[in-house]
């Protein structure tokens, strides 16, 4: 009979094995080189990733038990100041199960898209790097200290960054790889800063002494940016469309799917789970959220290029997830730890919900553009016929993200609903009440567009007659990389449709995190079998609108003005699909459309007729873009401090001395 302590040494020996087979996978990549094979290091990386999930299953009723895995390393064995110390909880459990989830698709989906890449990609540097990454990113979660998040954020971060780069060959792949490094080194500067000011007031490098209810705001404001940076949240959001189109497309599922749920993590370790009490830090969250999700749906619709389209979707996302975690730490601290319960487990489960459809809508758009060899709408259409595998697998991601009952998305959307409808009843200030009824009807807007971008995107790129030569060649994609699309499909399918037993598992999480009882059976309200009916019900529709025909299938022309034929020219393009929306938003925008038509008697018989829409993102034209010229302006006006001359370099530490020493006396 096994006891706690038996499960709790398997678990261990898991996580442990697993973590080290993606340490060993890079050591033995990076001496492979160019020679790695693709099948070994998915083989490795795959059995790795299986290994955390089991782990976690393994060691989730201790857990949820109450108690917590903790290691810390021997005194040699230490981060600078602090040990290298792991700490394994319900929290932290989850997120590793995201993680061991969506490495085991990309182990499976990478050999056969890494297959079109060949010749342009150093394999050995590739899987080296993505070792780290997940190593990385599995460290973060398990960090018991500031310093150990620190390290393997930095691993996290620098290996991503090579990864977004490791196309050599497009100068467009190195100019995203250095926006998003600038990015993650403002992110990490910030997180420096506020841990080293956390560890200054509490002497502190652990996260558990960490109790920021006397803690001033601005340490905490700090590290709030610094997460916000990496979970790409609005106005610090603009690396998200360069970084995610030049990444491969595992990559790019592990960066969205995982990643800024790391970030995500933070947030709730850090500030939730620490009880921070600042409401401004909740009101900056709410609005933050907010603006992240309007502005990620927007740009996303407005998009034609399918990663990009999912990179601002990503941004849109991410902003509901802070919208709820910024809702839970105003309820807490205006005393409705209910509502807190509500919104919490709303963010876990859209945390789960979202890395696992938006991995998937990533892989199917990677599968795309192997056998397509173009992410284009404009270029795309017809490959439900050549790509039916990946095109029902994409349209299933499509449905979750757009919550759509009865999958998954649904079912955590529901839930961020359910908590600021909540707060509008029970808010103790009227303002709370009005801004909780806008959030709702903001989200609203949100879904709606969100459903525009997704109905663009499948009925685009899937539906209607092939637009370019590239998609009439077609094919579906290898059996590794629609299986991995199936896993996720099918992933999304039964969280949507088992909601109650997967909200019980949420319950340890949320009592652990507010420290409050949580009954998960009143959080979702939809029964059961209303959901089975549905799911039933949309499977039948889909497959008679789809496939059933009772009279056969029937083939006319339609009336077509004399001119024979229409030709796939003439059908619905991304751009002309968004283009009212486009307008309705046109001032938010910049949204530009011009109209060029030529011929004799161009009115009734144009020969030529070209039309352009132009977008300009206007935080990136109107903030960064002068901000960076600054820079670069002060980085010249330092240059011409820089000579030769030893008695110039001599005056400046003179000087340095000087304004030292007069700080010193004046503090």
């Amino acid at each position: 009979m096994f006891g706690f302590d038996d499960f709790a040494h398997v678990a261990s020996f898991l996580l442990v094995s697993a973590f080290s087979l993606w340490a060993v996978g890079a050591l033995a990549a990076l001496t492979s080189g160019e020679k790695a094979s693709d099948k070994l290091f998915s083989t490795i990386f795959g059995v790795g990733s299986t290994l955390l999930t089991i782990g976690v299953m393994v060691v989730w009723p201790i857990v949820s038990a109450g108690q917590k895995l903790e290691w810390v390393a021997k005194e040699p064995i230490y981060l600078g100041l602090a040990p290298f110390a792991n700490h394994l909880d319900t929290l932290s459990a989850l997120f590793l199960l995201l993680l061991g989830v969506v490495g085991i698709a990309i182990a499976f989906f990478s050999p056969g898209y890494l297959h079109h890449l060949q010749g342009r990609v150093n394999k050995g540097l590739y899987w080296a790097c993505l070792f780290l990454f997940a190593l990385g990113m599995g460290q973060v979660i398990l960090a018991a200290n500031a310093l150990t998040f620190l390290v393997f954020w930095e691993v996290m971060s620098l290996s991503s960054v090579a990864l977004v780069a490791s196309d050599p060959i497009k100068h467009r792949a190195q100019r995203s790889a250095l926006i998003y490094l600038g990015a993650t080194r403002v992110a990490t500067a910030f997180l420096t800063a506020g841990f080293v000011w956390l560890h200054y007031l509490t002497n502190s490098w652990s996260f558990s002494d960490w109790t920021l209810t006397s803690i001033p705001m601005v340490p905490v404001l700090i590290i709030f940016i610094g997460l916000a940076i990496k979970a790409g949240c609005f106005p610090f959001h603009i690396w998200l469309p360069y970084a995610h189109p030049e990444a491969p497309s595992p990559v790019s599922a592990l960066m969205s799917g995982v990643m800024v749920k790391v970030a995500i993590y933070g947030m709730i370790r850090l500030l939730v789970m620490n009880d921070c009490n600042s409401l401004f830090i909740g009101y900056c969250a709410l609005v933050v959220g907010v603006i992240s999700a309007v502005w990620g749906v927007l740009f996303g619709l407005m998009e034609h290029d399918l990663k990009r389209l999912l990179a601002y979707s990503t941004v849109e996302n991410v902003g509901l997830i802070v919208t709820g975690i910024g809702l839970t730490l105003l309820c807490n601290c205006t005393a409705h730890p209910v509502i807190a319960a509500y919104a919490l487990t709303g963010v876990l489960f859209h945390v789960i919900n979202h890395g696992l459809f938006k991995s998937l809508l990533f892989l199917g758009a990677g599968a795309v553009d192997t056998q397509a060899h173009t992410r284009d709408l404009t270029f795309l259409g017809g490959l439900a016929k050549s790509m039916p595998w990946t095109m029902t697998c994409f349209f299933v991601g499509s449905v979750a993200i757009c919550a759509l009952p009865p999958l998954n998305g649904f079912a955590s959307k529901w839930l961020l609903y359910q908590s600021f409808f909540q707060l509008s009843f029970h808010a103790d200030s009227i303002v709370d009440r009005g801004m909780a009824l806008t959030i709702v009807g903001v989200m609203s807007v949100v879904g709606a567009l969100s459903l525009a971008t997704f109905a663009k995107a499948v009925g685009i790129g899937f539906l209607g007659r092939p637009r370019s030569e590239s998609a009439v060649n077609a094919v579906e994609a290898t059996q590794g990389m629609v299986f991995a699309q199936m896993f996720l499909a099918v992933m999304c399918i039964l969280l949507g449709v088992w909601v109650s037993p997967v909200l019980h598992q949420f319950a340890p999480v949320c009592q652990d995190a507010l420290r409050y009882p949580i009954d998960p059976a009143v959080l979702f309200t939809i029964p059961q079998m209303v959901l089975a009916i549905v799911g039933l019900v949309t499977v039948f529709l889909t497959y008679s609108v789809v496939f059933g025909s009772s009279h056969g299938l029937r083939e006319y022309i339609t009336w077509d003005c004399g001119f024979g034929d229409l030709p796939a020219r003439a059908e619905e393009t991304g751009s002309s699909f968004s283009q009212p929306i486009g307008r309705i938003f046109g001032p938010l925008l910049q949204y530009k459309m011009t109209t060029e038509i030529k011929g004799r008697d161009r009115r009734h018989f144009p020969e030529w007729i070209k039309v352009e829409v132009q977008m300009l993102p206007a935080l990136e034209f109107y903030v960064y873009n002068p901000l960076i010229a600054g820079l670069q302006w002060f980085a010249k006006l330092l240059v011409k401090l820089q000579t030769a001359s030893i008695h110039i370099h001599l005056l400046y530490v003179f000087m340095t001395m000087l304004i030292l020493v007069c700080v010193g006396i004046s503090l």
